[in-house]
């Protein structure tokens, strides 16, 4: 058994011919350096990203009725990112199935970028060719353990990292500067600005690293809403 039929076999995906469940693994560095005419998987990536979006809130929409726009939306961040897609991705061994170009080879398959956008693709594709319905159950079976771990608070909230990921989606990069302590020395406060995209938040804590995650969650709420 090859890996795409591994893969099909986990996913109860028999619908689908190995040829179309190859679509999401070609990598635009694999189909620059291909005779064959193969499209990469960048459409489907862009389809999975809004079906996988869609999925998850609907499940917070309907199993989480007490809780409010801001707090559904804290959440589906968290469990939408790049890192929780590319967590899903390596329990999959979708790294195994990525056909990548020379170059892109030798940075290494295991790029949580590159994962996450994979799993995107992979969803695209179930989307396209078997409908909502059963893309959505795909998602949530793969997601559902994530969306109980940060509703329920188990699943920690590392803002610099989220605001870190949405910065490098965009070509960016967050810089932190600290602007002032004050306080006796064995009970300071840390004032930190975070700046991204044009964008500016001030966070306070106890270290400089506590204000630093104080910021970042001051700017990544902002840009969630």
């Amino acid at each position: 058994m090859n890996e795409l039929e591994r893969l099909r076999e986990a996913l109860d995906l028999w619908q689908l011919s190995l040829e179309d469940l190859a679509r999401p693994f070609y990598h635009s560095s694999y189909v620059n350096e291909s005779a064959a005419p193969v499209e990469s998987n960048e459409r489907l990536e862009f389809l999975g990203d809004a079906v996988i979006e869609l999925a998850v809130a609907e499940y917070l929409f309907v199993n989480y009725p007490r809780l409010t726009e801001g707090q559904l939306t804290r959440i589906k961040s968290v469990v939408v990112s790049g890192r929780v897609l590319a967590e899903k991705a390596r329990e999959l061994h979708l790294d195994r199935c990525l056909l990548l170009g020379r170059g892109e080879e030798a940075n290494g398959r295991t790029n949580a970028n590159l994962l996450g956008d994979v799993f995107e693709a992979l969803m695209g594709l179930v989307f396209e060719r078997l409908g909502y319905h059963r893309a959505s159950q795909v998602i949530i079976e793969r997601l559902q353990d994530e969306i109980v771990r940060v509703a329920t608070g188990e699943h920690r909230r590392d803002y610099k990292t989220l605001l870190q990921e949405w910065a490098q989606a965009r070509n960016q990069k967050p810089v932190y500067i600290l602007v002032g302590t004050e306080g006796p020395d064995h009970c300071k406060e840390f004032t930190v600005r975070v700046e991204v995209n044009g964008l500016l938040a001030l966070g306070h804590g106890s270290s400089k690293k506590a204000a630093e995650q104080d910021a970042a969650r001051h700017l990544y709420e902002r840009l969630s809403k």
